[in-house]
């Protein structure tokens, strides 16, 4: 019973780092298949239009004319709503 507790502790060490690594994996094809002009979203909650996607800086388009340069790792993805509509699909707007 004494060898039981280190083997599971270890063992869950293993599951956490693995499990972080497989996470970052996916976040960073998330980021690499971005392209100017994506509606990004950042860790933060900011929402704007990709201008700029460098190494290590991404410059962001929030309102007309306002770019902001934030680090890369701190965007989170594609904005959910950055979907292309179909031209058959009905728009999500009421029409009066």
């Amino acid at each position: 019973m004494g060898s039981f507790f280190p083997l599971l502790l270890v063992g869950m060490l293993v599951f956490i780092f693995w499990s972080s690594r497989s996470q970052q994996k996916k976040q960073d094809a998330a980021i690499s298949q971005l392209k100017k002009g994506d509606k990004v979203v950042t860790q933060s909650g900011l929402i704007g239009r990709l201008v700029e996607l460098e190494p290590r800086y991404a410059k962001i388009e929030v309102a007309p004319g306002v770019k902001i340069q934030v680090l890369r790792t701190s965007l989170s993805g594609r904005d959910a709503d950055d979907t292309p509509q179909k031209k058959d699909e009905p728009s999500s707007e009421k029409k009066s």
